[in-house]
């Protein structure tokens, strides 16, 4: 079976793309879906203006793709941000689905760029309100009140791995910016972006994650190594020496107001047994990875362990604050 798509009318799916990528345009939608239900040929279903339909218009039966336009409000000034969507319908027969899963790589890079991308299966996550909420709080405008001391407490829990972290509702999946400065590509598995969404989202209780490349090959694909609740000790005890690998981490800190602000490090390991070559090869994936795990506070490029201190990382974005 093929891995690449094609659309029955090219030229109408690009002119409504166009349309919602135009801020002048009314259009501020655009959704696309398997012909006939063919998982390698996908046509233009609907165009519209008002994303708070857009719920209202996914289809439980079938899989469908979209652009959407926003706009945030940040410091008075408009920002406008494109959310990608992924409408897997839950009745949708298990089959069908390992089929459109062979060509999503190649459906997700007719979409590109976009700042954010939601994958679910229910319309109570299409929101306008929700994703509003989820492009804020990826642009660190969000800030919260700790109200008790025991919630405090409970954000203090340690030593938890990827297994043992909850399982959640299987909602919406969000994750940030595929928006690139163009490198060389590298395939990048699902799992990293879900991994960094949850990072973002300061409901959760993962608060950092690892991306590696798989059996040390440089030229990917890359996939989650490591997803947990803990302290930076708990992300640097992930690091393989013989492998580059990305990270970020959520730091949270509580001054004497209880008043929690929370800052994003990214981190860029490349261990001290990593071969010249492969090293020579990641430099050209600069450019995917910054799109995928920033915007962040802190950037840190380690070879050891010691690199990445906590006291640096304060001082880092204390220095930041003073600005």
């Amino acid at each position: 079976m093929s891995t690449e798509v094609s659309f029955v009318d090219e030229s109408a799916f690009a002119a409504a793309i166009a349309d919602v990528r135009n801020d002048a345009s009314e259009v501020t939608y655009a959704f696309c879906g398997h012909e006939d239900g063919n998982p390698n040929v996908l046509s233009l279903l609907v165009t519209g203006s008002d994303n708070s339909e857009i719920g209202s218009r996914m289809d439980s039966s079938q899989a469908l793709y979209g652009l959407a336009r926003y706009e945030t409000q940040v410091d008075m000034s408009t920002t406008v941000k494109f959310v990608y969507i992924h409408w897997m319908g839950e009745n949708i027969p298990f089959t069908k689905r390992g089929r459109f899963g062979v060509v999503q790589g190649s459906i997700d890079a007719k979409f590109s760029p976009y700042h954010a991308m939601v994958s679910t299966s229910s319309a109570e996550d299409l929101g306008t309100d929700k994703i509003i909420q989820m492009l804020m709080e990826t642009a660190f405008t969000k800030s919260k009140v700790i109200e008790s001391s025991s919630e405090v407490s409970s954000r203090q829990m340690r030593g938890f791995t990827q297994t043992q972290l909850p399982q959640r509702d299987q909602k919406a999946k969000y994750a940030v910016s595929a928006v690139a400065s163009k490198g060389a590509g590298v395939e990048v598995q699902a799992d990293v972006y879900e991994a960094v969404s949850r990072i973002r989202q300061d409901q959760d209780s993962a608060n950092w994650m690892l991306a590696g490349y798989e059996g040390c090959n440089p030229k990917g694909p890359v996939t989650c190594m490591g997803l947990g609740e803990g302290s930076l000790a708990d992300l640097k005890a992930g690091l393989d020496d013989s492998l580059p690998m990305y990270g970020l981490y959520r730091h949270e800190h509580t001054d004497a107001d209880e008043i929690t602000t929370v800052k994003f490090v990214y981190i860029v390991w490349v261990g001290t047994k990593v071969k010249p070559m492969a090293k020579a090869k990641i430099i050209t994936h600069k450019g995917e990875f910054e799109s995928i795990f920033c915007p962040a506070h802190v950037t840190i490029f380690a070879t050891e362990k010691s690199d990445i201190d906590e006291n640096d990382i304060m001082e880092k974005i204390k220095q930041q604050g003073s600005r």
